[in-house]
């Protein structure tokens, strides 16, 4: 089991107490958000570089995501894939490793024929996938809360596509996914799910994004598939707080469950 943790640095977060907090509790690497504050256009590749290379860190980004990735509408598509692969070709500056974009489109689910969204998610899917491993950034698909697709589909996806995953918990539990049925995920296609987002939510309406273990999420169910499967890949701590030290708590219960604690 190789299970690399981190989190991610957003809402003009200090990029450089971040770092230091990454350090000071043993992750392995941090995970920018490139829809703000690390967009590319705002943001110098050699000073990301060179800072998360001092600190002895690797690095994953999310991809921007006020896009249409996978819009039914070609041209609408057409035009966000390229601004995705823009973003992508910066992340490998950024000295990237992984990057995150979302398998969503703002297209009325009572307007298209899901078939037909499925299409386009899959199309943008494998562009991305050609196109992030010719620049050395593995691109990973996340689950939403969407009615045309979310966690309950990744065997459609990885059946019908060559792009790896990435398992948003809270986002599943939002959507009827509970850990249970995210733990045969990961044993029936961790080989493909590459990159999970941990988070938590103490209700079933939505995702809180709050740190592991302070709502309704079973993540002893995860982190029992994560060690059975003898699991290999990133997990970020993607928290709604400007208090990065939560982070570090979260960290904490997870390697505890991790260790079977």
């Amino acid at each position: 089991m190789t299970v690399r943790q981190g989190f991610m640095i957003d809402n003009d977060a200090a990029f450089a107490d971040c770092l230091d907090l990454a350090v000071a509790h043993d992750f392995e690497y941090v995970e920018l958000n490139m829809d703000w504050q690390f967009a590319r256009d705002r943001t110098d590749p050699e000073r990301v570089r060179e800072a998360v290379d001092a600190h002895g860190l690797d690095l994953v980004v999310h991809l921007p995501y006020r896009l249409d990735a996978c819009s039914p509408r070609d041209h609408v598509r057409e035009g966000s894939v390229r601004e995705l692969e823009a973003a992508i070709d910066a992340a490998a500056d950024y000295g990237a490793e992984r990057g995150v974009f979302h398998l969503q489109t703002t297209a009325d689910d009572h307007k298209w024929d899901p078939a037909v969204v499925r299409e386009a998610i899959y199309d943008t899917a494998e562009r991305l996938t050609t196109y992030g491993e010719a620049r050395g950034v593995q691109p990973v698909g996340e689950n939403l809360k969407s009615s045309l697709f979310d966690a309950s589909d990744f065997p459609d996806y990885v059946a019908e596509t060559d792009a790896a995953a990435c398992l948003d918990t809270g986002h599943a539990y939002a959507t009827g996914v509970d850990a249970e049925a995210q733990a045969t995920l990961l044993r029936e296609h961790g080989d493909r799910i590459d990159h999970i987002h941990l988070n938590e939510t103490r209700t079933d309406a939505t995702d809180e994004h709050l740190p592991v273990g302070m709502g309704l999420i079973d993540f002893e169910e995860i982190a029992d598939a994560i060690r059975e499967t003898d699991w290999t890949g990133t997990c970020t701590h993607e928290l709604f707080t400007l208090d990065r030290g939560y982070a570090a708590d979260s960290k904490r219960r997870f390697d505890a469950l991790l260790a079977g604690e």
